[in-house]
């Protein structure tokens, strides 16, 4: 089993050259909340049944499982009667669950990638941050800031322990101004996710100061995005990141 990150475009194509195949193929979207259940409550009593059997041991892999938990997107499974057998974790989730026999069907897959999202990107590391709204491909409204924070002080006794107090008091000041320009960026526009990118230490606490993000928990999505720095630049690079999928290959 090999893993490829798939972009929006590369998806659509691959997609389009799996349509051309006259092979049969089982085909199954499974809910994030279902995953990997579904496919284990699932009998067939025909040759398809053999296929279940493969199936359901390449989405118990260490790797797959280890993916589907961070994006929580749930997956779409393509399995063909001969060799090309797929699992994809598409960018966003999947609404219902669905198996059919000798046929393929991309349709929900397809639906995903075409909707147009409001999607809030937070990009945060110890002393900068971008914030971001995108409808569909444009970016509506970022800030970006700075905040200062000591670097790490190399001295013992006392003076270590003030260096660690004013330290903490530093971050806890660049996570409330952090929040308050998330609440003013955020507020006027119905989000359908919200995404984190930069440290992930930050996550946690950033959620936990701002009465925004805890408000709209289940919309925070569960990856983030693996960005070093928080600027502009990254913030545009922000979008490609958020739309890419995942494809097993089996």
């Amino acid at each position: 089993m090999t893993m490829r990150t798939f972009k929006k475009r590369r998806l659509y194509n691959f997609l389009t050259e799996l349509e051309g195949s006259s092979s049969h193929f089982i085909t199954l979207y499974i809910r994030p909340s279902s995953f990997p259940d579904y496919i284990h409550s699932l009998s067939v009593n025909s040759k398809p049944g053999r296929y279940l059997d493969e199936v359901r041991e390449a989405v118990n892999a260490k790797a797959v499982i280890s993916k589907a938990e961070e994006y929580k997107t749930g997956a779409a499974i393509f399995w063909e009667e001969n060799e090309s057998k797929y699992i994809i974790l598409p960018p966003f989730p999947i609404t219902k669950n669905k198996f059919l026999i000798d046929r393929l069907d991309t349709s929900l897959l397809y639906k995903i990638l075409e909707r147009k999202y409001i999607v809030g990107v937070v990009l945060v590391t110890w002393g900068s941050y971008a914030i971001g709204i995108f409808d569909g491909n444009n970016l509506v409204e970022s800030k970006i800031g700075t905040g200062y924070i000591q670097k790490r002080h190399k001295k013992g006794g006392r003076s270590q322990k003030r260096f660690a107090r004013r330290t903490e008091e530093q971050k806890k000041d660049f996570l409330r101004r952090v929040s308050n320009r998330i609440e003013e960026k955020f507020r006027n526009y119905t989000l359908d996710y919200i995404f984190f990118g930069g440290n992930k230490l930050i996550r946690k606490p950033l959620i936990k100061e701002s009465k925004y993000l805890e408000s709209r928990i289940e919309k925070i999505s569960g990856r983030t995005l693996n960005i070093r720095y928080a600027d502009k630049e990254a913030l545009y690079c922000s979008l490609e990141k958020i739309t890419q999928s995942l494809v097993f290959i089996c």
